[in-house]
């Protein structure tokens, strides 16, 4: 009857320590957490009990090297003593990496097969799931920082450089024969700037997958009948795109989770490697099913080691250094190497100048869409700026151009125009407003409708409005002069009807005949009864 007994109670207490092991299993922990946890430090369940090391196995999880197409993706990081275990890896991170196993990998290969230009973006789309990963981990062990905060910019800087590769590719290359496969990518990859957006996020990754989808369609009808790769390569780059909407709307519903409990992040003990990934001193792990390619040795001046930010030299140890050297008086310049007297004080012609040749104080014309604005800056003597693949829904940021004349073909939501000499700007219709400040001698030209113009500190400029705006555009004017607007004349009802039957159609902006008027720019302001009363001074 003891015996009965004490198998029964061995029974009971073998099936509470499975129980157990299971519970953690299922929770992620790994053997050695579950042997403590059981026998506090010894790692045997009860005497001659199994070892949970022998009859738990969990495997170690990770992203998988992605070898086709260039892609390679690294395992987790260390920060700061808060590394994550490869056998401990929180479910937000596996959710990850099922993506990255899957879809990616799928894609990658495709990419590949096609090459050239399309594999050189895939690779940038790889390697920016790989440090969007590394944030991810980050997030999970750590305080959520402000998003305005220098260490959380670092956290975004490589997902912001490998999203920018994506782009420049396909700006760079708008003739090239697969056009159409990098104008999806660059249209797709901005579902991945999910991390900065704190509501929602999984609503913003479906609106602009639609914009995606609607090239990689081009590139289906376009191929269907020549290669199938091309056809698989779009539809896997939609399934990526979904996938990953299907995980922030599972793990992150409201935005990047960060760990309440973790620990606070400080920019001066986050610091990156060569390779762009975070590292505090502590070795990553890793998590690559099969060994990547070895490294080539760092440069002499650089060391395993990550560089703190904090030692780089800062502006006010150069100054110091300087003023240092200026207090020194005439010994300043007893290092230098006397010149012989005998020598000519001037160079032979054409010799060369100080200036550098390949050097030049112009900036780089540049026309790119960041996110759902597009950026035209620093266009100089040029007439033929052209934007005709905005969408509705995007805006507009016009910098720094001179001499220029910029025409803006589709109907977007906003336009701004800043610090611009001497330039034109035509749109065809506006959602919300035209928007221009700091300019000089600018034109402005609406061919459809604009509901709002503000002018705010512009001097000399000519509005140009169409029919659908002289009843419904209003004009905002703060610290301008010389604002000219100019207006379509009546026309009168013969002409109006000639014009109708005309094969043309709708006139020209050369045949209008516009009739001009200024914005009045003296205000007249006295007291009456007390009351201050501003009354506007037309001139006669």
């Amino acid at each position: 009857m003891v015996e009965t007994s004490s198998i029964t109670a061995l029974l009971k207490r073998l099936d509470a320590v499975t129980t157990k092991l299971e519970d953690q299993a299922m929770a992620g922990a790994s053997a050695a957490d579950v042997s403590s946890s059981l026998t506090g430090s010894g790692g045997v369940v009860g005497a001659g009990g199994p070892r949970p090391s022998q009859s738990l196995s969990v495997p170690p999880s990770g992203v998988n090297g992605v070898n086709s197409g260039g892609v390679s993706l690294g395992g987790s990081p260390s920060i700061s003593g808060m590394s994550i275990a490869a056998n401990n890896v929180p479910a937000v991170v596996e959710g990850y990496d099922e993506l990255v196993n899957g879809p990616l990998k799928v894609f990658s290969e495709l990419s590949h097969a096609i090459g050239g230009l399309v594999e050189e973006q895939a690779g940038h789309v790889g390697k920016l799931l790989a440090a969007q990963r590394e944030m991810i981990v980050i997030a999970a062990s750590s305080h959520k920082p402000p998003m305005t905060s220098d260490v959380f910019r670092l956290l975004l800087e490589p997902t912001q450089q490998e999203l920018t590769q994506v782009l420049e590719i396909r700006e760079n290359n708008r003739s090239n024969a697969y056009a159409p496969h990098l104008l999806t990518l660059a249209e797709g990859i901005r579902c991945f700037g999910w991390v900065s957006i704190e509501s929602k996020p999984a609503t913003y990754i479906g609106q602009v997958k639609e914009a995606a989808q609607g090239h990689a369609s081009k590139v289906i009808t376009e191929w269907q009948e020549k290669d199938e790769n091309h056809v698989h390569w779009a539809h896997e780059f939609i399934r990526l795109l979904t996938e990953l909407q299907s995980y922030v709307r599972k793990y992150h519903p409201a935005g990047l989770v960060w760990n309440p409990k973790g620990t606070p992040l400080d920019i001066n003990r986050l610091t990156r490697t060569e390779s762009n990934t975070f590292t505090a001193g502590a070795e990553g792990t890793s998590s690559s099913s099969s060994p990547l390619p070895p490294q080539p040795p760092l440069a002499p001046a650089i060391s395993q080691a990550a560089v703190p930010l904090s030692s780089l030299p800062t502006r006010d140890a150069d100054m110091s250094a300087v003023f240092a050297q200026l207090n020194q008086g005439e010994t300043i310049t007893s290092h230098l190497r006397p010149v012989d007297n005998t020598r000519g004080s001037r160079r032979p012609s054409g010799s060369g100048t100080s200036r550098s040749e390949g050097k030049s104080s112009s900036k780089i014309p540049r026309m790119a869409l960041e996110g759902n604005k597009w950026i035209i800056e620093h266009f100089e003597n040029n007439n033929d700026v052209v934007l005709d693949t905005a969408e509705l829904g995007q805006s507009v940021y016009i910098f720094g151009c001179q001499n220029s004349t910029i025409q803006i073909k589709t109907k977007v939501t906003t336009v701004a125009m800043d610090s611009c000499t001497k330039t034109g700007l035509c749109v065809e219709s506006l959602i919300t407003s035209l928007d221009v400040v700091n300019s000089k001698s600018v034109q402005l030209q609406i061919l459809g409708n604009a509901p709002t113009v503000n002018l705010d500190k512009v001097d000399s400029c000519m509005v140009y409005l169409s029919r659908e705006c002289m009843d419904a555009t209003g004009i905002f004017t703060t610290k301008t002069s010389g604002v000219n607007v100019l207006t379509p004349a009546p026309v009168p009802e013969q002409q109006q009807q000639t014009e109708a039957t005309t094969a043309a159609g709708t006139p020209t902006t050369e045949s209008i005949e516009y009739v001009e008027r200024s914005i009045p720019e003296q205000l007249f302001t006295r007291m009456v009864d007390g009351k201050m009363v501003t009354s506007i001074v037309v001139e006669g």
